[in-house]
């Protein structure tokens, strides 16, 4: 058992996993949960070993069961303990989830030592962690909690991995301004911002003027290329094409995997065929060389490297 004693702090149980049969007590901060002891020591090598030491005389019982004081947050001992004895909470992909869900479910199988768990919790961030353009057109349908938690997903990835879930999260945050990979984003009204270790700032602001330039020459190369010889519009494709400039390059954030998107889409851009044709093919192309040397601006291993490694951590478990 920890040996830390529990805090004096008035505690309340956590109806959804207090169970009259349980046999172990767990506290995470000031909640209470009443499992199986049995069920998580068949689970989890560190809660056996836990379990097999004798309980100090002077830890007193709580309701009559041993009791064990985690030094982890009590949303994410909820979330873990959900995941073990509710087969409904967290089930694999495509099932929904959300990212505070995964993350806590990946810290604390990876610290307990639960391998189906963090498997799981793996095949739901590679669903939302594109590693090649076509995975990355598709993010916003393949991810099964969403794209909004890329500052937490950033830190997560930095601190505990795995590294190929971190290209996406790093991309997003350094492209955006600067003030915000500073002052850092709040998620949820009334909480505190989510902010960013100074190692992370400067790696996100150093990518970001990597990731303006490769918008500059490779994304928006369309733009300096129209009017095309075979232009039959001049004036109207160069009119054009000054509009676009001005749009895109004062646009904050940055995004140098932008496509034009319904609002912004290519029967809109007033454009001759010619010229529209080689703009269509240039942004294409300009896309594909970005997406190959995002990982050298990232700081990452390459995308080849990166796959393997996803593919091992997610072999096996079926």
């Amino acid at each position: 058992m920890d040996a830390t004693a529990a805090s004096p702090s008035p505690t309340s149980r956590v109806e959804d996993l207090w169970f009259s049969d349980g046999t172990l007590v767990i506290q995470a901060e000031t909640k209470l949960f009443r499992v199986a002891g049995g069920i998580l020591a068949a689970r989890s090598s560190v809660f056996k070993d836990m379990l097999s030491i004798p309980q100090p005389s002077d830890q007193a019982a709580i309701d009559g069961c041993p009791s064990v004081f985690l030094h982890d947050s009590a949303q994410d001992v909820e979330y873990f303990l959900k995941a073990i004895f509710d087969s409904s909470f967290f089930e694999r992909p495509p099932v929904k989830t959300t990212f505070p869900i995964v993350a806590g479910v990946l810290r604390l199988s990876t610290k307990y030592d639960i391998g189906f768990l963090r498997h799981r919790a793996l095949l739901h961030l590679a669903s939302a962690s594109p590693l090649s353009l076509e995975e990355f057109d598709k993010v916003l349908s393949t991810s099964t909690f969403g794209n909004g938690d890329t500052f937490p997903r950033l830190i997560m990835a930095d601190n505990l991995g795995p590294e190929w879930s971190k290209a996406y999260p790093l991309y997003v945050v350094s492209c955006a301004q600067i003030e915000t990979v500073l002052s850092g984003v709040q998620l949820v009204p009334g909480h505190p911002k989510v902010l960013l270790s100074p190692s992370l700032q400067r790696t996100c602001i150093i990518a970001r003027t990597e990731l303006l330039a490769a918008q500059v020459y490779h994304t928006l190369s369309f733009l300096y290329m129209i009017p095309v010889p075979e232009c039959t519009l001049q004036a109207q494709c160069r009119s054009t094409r000054d509009l676009l400039r001005g749009s895109f390059i004062s646009k904050k954030p940055i995004h140098p995997l932008m496509r034009l998107n319904s609002t912004e889409s290519w029967d809109k851009l007033n454009l001759c065929a010619a010229c529209l044709k080689a703009a269509t093919a240039e942004l294409v192309a300009g896309r594909r060389r970005v997406w190959e040397t995002l990982p050298e601006i990232l700081g990452l291993p390459s995308w080849e490297q990166l796959k393997v490694a996803r593919e091992t951590d997610l072999s096996g478990f079926e």
